[in-house]
């Protein structure tokens, strides 16, 4: 092999190692919820306060990790084929073979399983290379312009609204923050009450029309007191002759 083979080499040992770093950063900080952070945060964790800033804003740091991510993949793509060239026609197979298991394995699935498996340690590594990778304007700018491109390309309404949180996220956040201790049983249970609230109908509610407690305008203060008393009501709706 000559020099420029091996250089070739080291670029891709290199870049898939870049790539792996970035796979298991993007399923990290992915993962990680603002109240998980603030906790961490409050723990005195080495680079959780660059963490918490960073998933404060999920969108600014996954665009530039994905097309980092995806500019590395390719360039590995790139010379790997350019080294195929040197083994003929069995090449394409060794390329093939290479990029679907090593790269497959190497920087995809054993960094992402590794996140999944250690989120708090993944992500608190991750968070100061990546805060540096997103302060990096020209990368920044950049990414921001081919999101632009491409909601001109699938124009809709997510570009302006977003992101969404929906009341399963919501749920699963206060169930997680119980667990930390972040908030109490009591806080939890209120949070679930007012989301699930939001879907209670009148008819759930309501008090049959029958069934209601009710005494006449004309009604003494007297009687009104024992009427309340018996039914157990601090407050009985009047109601005139009409």
């Amino acid at each position: 092999m000559s020099n420029t083979d091996w250089a070739y080499v080291i670029a891709i040992l290199v870049l898939i190692a870049a790539t792996g770093f970035l796979a298991m950063s993007e399923t990290a900080l992915t993962r990680m919820g603002r109240v998980k952070s603030i906790a961490l945060e409050e723990e005195h964790r080495r680079g959780a306060a660059t963490l918490a800033r960073l998933v404060e804003h999920p969108e600014r740091f996954l665009n530039p990790i994905l097309l980092v991510l995806l500019t590395c993949q390719l360039v590995i793509a790139t010379l790997v084929g350019f080294l195929a060239d040197r083994f003929g026609p069995w090449g394409v197979v060794i390329a093939t073979a290479f990029e679907v298991c090593v790269i497959f394995v190497v920087a995809e699935a054993a960094p992402k399983t590794w996140a999944v498996q250690h989120p708090e340690r993944a992500a608190l590594i991750a968070a100061r290379p990546i805060a540096a990778l997103v302060r990096f304007w020209p990368l920044r700018m950049l990414s921001r312009a081919l999101i632009g491109l491409a909601n001109v390309i699938i124009p809709g309404k997510g570009l302006k609204e977003g992101p969404f949180v929906s009341e399963e996220e919501l749920l699963a956040m206060a169930d997680v923050a119980e667990q930390e201790d972040v908030i109490e049983r009591e806080e939890r249970a209120l949070i679930h009450s007012i989301i699930e609230f939001g879907d209670t109908v009148v008819r759930e509610v309501m008090v049959p029309r029958p069934d209601m407690v009710t005494v006449a305008a004309g009604t003494s203060v007297r009687d009104v007191l024992e009427i309340a008393m018996a039914a157990g009501y601090s407050r009985i709706p009047a109601y005139e002759q009409g």
